[in-house]
């Protein structure tokens, strides 16, 4: 079975000026857990997920400094770049702020792939949903919500070949 067999079509994608307002509002009306960030052409930017928007809500944590000479040195250097990533996120006012771009690849799928390469991909439990991007287009979109409608139709077709 392939991508463009499973996939939810056409998919609910977001303008990179959209407030967290908006974006938040169309993941509660439509139950879903991620949009797609597309440009005027309709091209794939970023993605912005419902971890994405609790995070920018989450208390954002201060790294530990050290005073040295006037200076102020972070004692953990990656807990100050995370300190600073969470930190822009807090402050996200839009979609193009508060979503992630640096693993599209992970993310996009074309419409020919096969239905292993999806459930390989959706066993990262980070990965909620894969968007399909066709002639560098989203055409739509695969939830894990499409993935259980799928097996079920499969575990159907045994349990009907069985009997």
């Amino acid at each position: 079975m392939q991508v463009r067999e499973m996939m939810s079509s056409p998919a609910i994608t977001i303008a990179p000026v959209a407030s967290v307002q908006e974006i938040a509002r169309i993941m509660r009306q439509e139950q879903i857990s991620g949009l797609p960030v597309v440009d005027g052409a309709g091209r794939l930017q970023g993605l912005v997920t419902e971890l994405d928007l609790i995070s920018r809500s989450a208390p954002v944590h201060q790294p530990t400094y050290f005073a040295f000479l006037s200076s102020i040195i972070p004692l953990r250097p990656g807990e100050y770049r995370e300190y600073r990533e969470r930190l822009q996120q807090a402050l996200a006012t839009n979609a193009e702020e508060l979503m992630g771009v640096d693993d599209l690849d992970t993310v996009q799928i074309g419409p020919d792939a096969e239905i292993d390469e999806v459930m390989e991909r959706m066993l990262d439990p980070e990965i909620t949903l894969l968007v399909v991007v066709e002639d560098n287009e989203v055409v739509g979109v695969v939830t894990r919500t499409d993935m259980v409608r799928v097996i079920e139709k499969l575990e159907l077709e045994l349990i009907k070949r069985e009997e």
